[in-house]
């Protein structure tokens, strides 16, 4: 187990429908990672991921009220480079993950040996691409460890303005809609467009970046990189 001291600064959330399999994973995982998140469902996994953005999510696929497969996919809309483990009790359920398109998924067949959910840890973990995205001229940023650079220098933003950078960056180049921001930044509570707006422009002002106004649509952050 001395390997699993490489993800002390690793956030997870375990989506797992039986109560015993559940906690047996958070236990055995807890001392070793930085934060471990449980949920008993798929549509509880995907709010608690809107609410903590863990840097893995283990999931089964069958499971109450939204399955594994249907909680990936609304994932991927938000964060489509999240990363995957999936526990399966039948091979046909692989089957279901080759439409997911982004994010690196490794399998597991139950019942789940954690020195083994160890170690997918840490293949996911340490396959992680360092390559560092130009977004404009001062602003670089490492997807996968979700970090801002502003002319080489690391910068941070405050929670909103993180939240909602991050959301626009990992869909880069690509229409944000003001749903999806209310989804996944303010987590479904009632927020104006003048609220989202004026974050935004904070954004603009603070960093430089082209935030594209679609009109009633959205917003899309456009990279200065080809």
């Amino acid at each position: 187990m001395q390997t699993l001291k490489l993800l002390q600064s690793l956030s997870v959330l375990i989506a797992e429908d039986d109560e015993m399999a559940r906690e047996l994973i958070i236990g055995g995982l807890k001392p070793y990672c930085a934060n471990v998140y449980g949920a008993s469902d798929g549509l509880l996994g995907l709010e608690s991921f809107k609410k903590f953005n863990p840097d893995m999510v283990i999931t089964d696929i069958h499971m109450p009220m939204m399955n594994g497969f249907e909680m990936m996919k609304e994932i991927v809309k938000l964060k489509p480079h999240q990363k995957f483990i999936v526990f399966t009790s039948y091979d046909t359920d692989a089957n279901l993950m080759k439409s997911i398109e982004q994010g690196a998924a490794l399998f597991l067949k139950k019942p789940i040996d954690i020195t083994e959910l160890g170690r997918a840890l840490i293949t996911l973990t340490y396959e992680k691409d360092e390559r560092l995205i130009k977004i404009s001229e001062q602003i670089s940023v490492n997807l996968e460890k979700e970090k801002i650079y502003k002319n080489g220098k690391e910068i941070y933003l405050t929670f909103l303005q993180n939240k909602l950078f991050w959301l626009f960056a990992y869909n880069l180049n690509k229409l944000v809609t003001y749903d999806q921001i209310s989804e996944f930044v303010y987590e479904n509570e009632p927020v104006s467009k003048s609220a989202i707006q004026n974050i935004i422009l904070r954004l603009k002002r603070e960093l430089g970046v082209k935030l594209k106004n679609i009109s009633e649509s959205g917003y899309v952050l456009v990279s200065d990189e080809k």
